[in-house]
């Protein structure tokens, strides 16, 4: 059987949400990619918004 790798977190409580506006173009490529990948835009977008908060030294409370 094999083991899911991606997705949501389990346990955490997951309702805040961000919005950015880009370039059609933009979009479709990082879908692409992320499918090709099985990954989700919420799991990397979340993965690199925490290694980003990490490498500026600031805590999440």
């Amino acid at each position: 059987m094999k083991t899911k790798l991606v997705g949501r977190p389990k346990g955490k409580i997951k309702t805040a949400k961000i919005e950015i506006a880009i370039e059609p173009q933009i979009k479709a490529a990082f879908m692409e990619s992320l499918h090709k990948n099985n990954q989700y835009a919420s799991v990397v977008l979340r993965d690199w918004i925490l290694d980003y908060i990490k490498k500026q030294g600031v805590e999440i409370k």
